[in-house]
């Protein structure tokens, strides 16, 4: 009888210890699957489509976390603000302003170009405590636009991606961006800021105060899910960017001249075009000729809005280089009718070989990197890097890719 007692409690307690280590189990993998980290890829995807299977946090979400989170300060430089009724964007300047009634002092810069032209969302942030607007006559300044997505919160948290502050760019658009936790990053970006919102009323204060974050000098930091990483920033235009910052271009070039295997390339466009300089700008085009000749095996998927102008042709003539493959992307039209300014694939990032990966603000044309603000992401890291091979291929692969055609006529699509 005492052996049937001793086992029954032996049974009991092993079952108690089974139960707390099942629990213990799912209650960390839970909570280290939503714990914030250091760093994280950031996607925005249309609804309705397959791309709702992502397992990526998803740009709204994020945005409402890292305002709600905010205890001093954000600065916001955003192209434009485009708000709708009952959209989620709604929660976003809800957010923004909740936050400045608890006394967040809140900066936002948009081009004042755009601005006048389109959406004026923006405005319903005017006139509350703590919230200050400025726009950018970035077209006067250099001759282009104020291009650039990112905001920083406290100082220490980083935002920047292909989104605009738009409502489409949550729900109805694909975009790729990463949140970063990191005061040294963020010194980099606000002082950039700093510069910019002197600019904006006239003052051209170029001097910095912090040690930036540049190629030579990059952040290290230990992610829980992607392990230690480098990351720097880069920006646009060359000649408006503060002492010591990394260029884009000059970074783009230097990254698809050192690639050995493979490139997948997500842009929104790729184009020759100059604006209104009268030059063709083929320097990414003969980068990527060369790389192909060299056996880089490349993919690149563009939005059927990049088929315009001289583009299509472009871009078809590229195909046809030995080790490139093109592929045109089409959203379907959303369920509840035509939305202007939607339905398209906006991210603008690549990954070179198994390390390196690019997230950015900038399309690639000449203007982007010449006249207009921009900022990129270039981040050393394997598993990072194969987290966006994945996204690639979520859209390489999907029924809305096709590859493109030499022999078709591509009529332009309804985008407004």
């Amino acid at each position: 009888m005492s052996d049937l007692i001793l086992k029954s409690k032996t049974f009991r307690l092993e079952l108690t210890v089974k139960i707390l280590f099942i629990f213990l189990f799912i209650f960390t993998g839970y909570s280290n699957h939503f714990a914030k980290d250091d760093f994280e890829i950031v996607e925005s995807v249309p609804v309705e489509t397959m791309f709702e299977n992502s397992p990526l946090n998803r740009t709204a979400e994020v945005w409402k976390q890292m305002i709600r989170e905010s205890k001093t300060s954000i600065s916001i430089e955003t192209f434009y603000f485009a708000d709708e009724i009952n959209q989620p964007m709604n929660e976003i300047i809800d957010e923004l302003k909740a936050a400045s009634a608890r006394g967040v002092q809140i900066r936002i810069i948009v081009d004042s170009s755009f601005y006048s032209r389109n959406d004026k969302s923006v405005d319903s942030l005017e006139g509350y405590v703590n919230i200050s607007i400025r726009k950018i006559p970035m077209g006067n300044i250099a001759g282009g636009v104020m291009h650039a997505k990112y905001f920083i919160t406290d100082n220490e948290n980083v935002f920047l991606g292909s989104q605009n502050f738009d409502w489409r760019a949550l729900i109805h658009i694909h975009e790729i961006g990463a949140r970063i936790n990191s005061k040294r990053l963020a010194e980099t970006f606000n002082a950039l800021f700093e510069n910019d919102w002197n600019l904006c009323i006239g003052k051209n204060e170029s001097e910095i105060n912090t040690s930036v974050v540049n190629k030579h000098d990059p952040v290290i930091l230990h992610s829980q899910r992607y392990g230690q990483m480098k990351i720097y920033p880069a920006f646009s235009p060359h000649n408006l960017i503060l002492n010591g910052m990394s260029e884009e271009e000059t970074e783009l070039t230097e990254i698809l001249e050192k690639t050995r295997d493979r490139l997948l390339i997500q842009v929104y466009s790729f184009s020759p075009a100059a604006g209104k300089e009268n030059f063709q700008y083929m320097k990414i085009d003969s980068l990527l000729r060369n790389a192909a000749g060299r056996g880089v095996k490349i993919k690149l998927i563009l939005p059927n809005w990049a088929l315009r102008d001289k583009s299509t042709d472009f871009l078809k003539n590229l195909s046809l280089v030995e080790n490139i493959e093109i592929k045109i992307i089409s959203i379907p039209i959303f369920s509840g009718g035509f939305i202007p300014y939607s339905r398209v694939d906006h991210s603008k990032y690549f990954v070179s070989d198994d390390n390196i990966s690019w997230i950015s603000t900038s399309n690639w044309e000449w203007g982007y990197f010449n006249n207009s603000r921009n900022a990129t992401l270039i981040i050393d890291n394997e598993q990072v890097n194969s987290e966006l091979k994945s996204v690639f291929y979520r859209s390489w692969d999907s029924p809305y890719s096709e590859i493109i055609d030499v022999n078709k006529t591509y009529e332009p699509v309804k985008r407004y």
